[in-house]
């Protein structure tokens, strides 16, 4: 089984695109910078904050939430029904053909199972932030993914707790 890193170059097949997270007045509350990228000479970051809707994740423009690319996209509101939003996803920025997914997990979900082949590493919320206590995961999907050495895509990826067992998505 390949495993790799929460900024390692897989995602999935599905890319749910999920937009408009309505913030509390006229401009987004106080957002957490998640973590930082540069691809194909573009600098981006993966953003949360809390709004009306829930929990907020979005992929923007290093100067953060208000100011966005074409290539920005975001999800609120995250839920565990079956058809519901487990994830949200956008073009990677700087690549027409490239996406890039991410969503909220329990705290007890230290990886997701995103193909058969492929499982990634989920990262805590930084504590103190005022986000929920919980993890989340994010993955770039470069064109042609899968490849043969990731496996086939899952329809619906798989939390995983450090024993390799099932977790059960979370409503945030």
């Amino acid at each position: 089984m390949r495993r790799f890193p929460a900024t390692g170059p897989v995602a999935l097949l599905a890319c749910v695109l999920l937009a408009g997270c309505a913030a509390q007045g006229p401009h987004l509350p106080d957002y957490v910078v998640l973590s930082q990228h540069v691809t194909h000479g573009v600098r981006w970051q993966l953003d949360a904050f809390l709004s009306d809707e829930g929990l907020c994740l979005t992929v923007d423009d290093p100067r953060g939430p208000e100011v966005g690319g074409d290539w920005s996209s975001g999800g609120c509101g995250f839920d565990n029904s079956p058809a519901g939003g487990y994830w949200s996803g956008g073009q990677e920025p700087g690549d027409d053909n490239g996406f890039v997914e991410y969503g909220p997990l329990p705290d007890n979900a230290t990886a997701i199972r995103v193909t058969s082949h492929t499982v990634v590493r989920t990262i805590p919320f930084p504590h103190g932030s005022g986000l929920p206590a919980a993890r989340y995961w994010f993955v770039i999907e470069p064109p042609g993914w899968p490849s043969k050495a990731d496996g086939t895509a899952l329809s619906t990826p798989q939390p995983l707790d450090e024993q390799g067992k099932k977790v059960a998505f979370q409503k945030f």
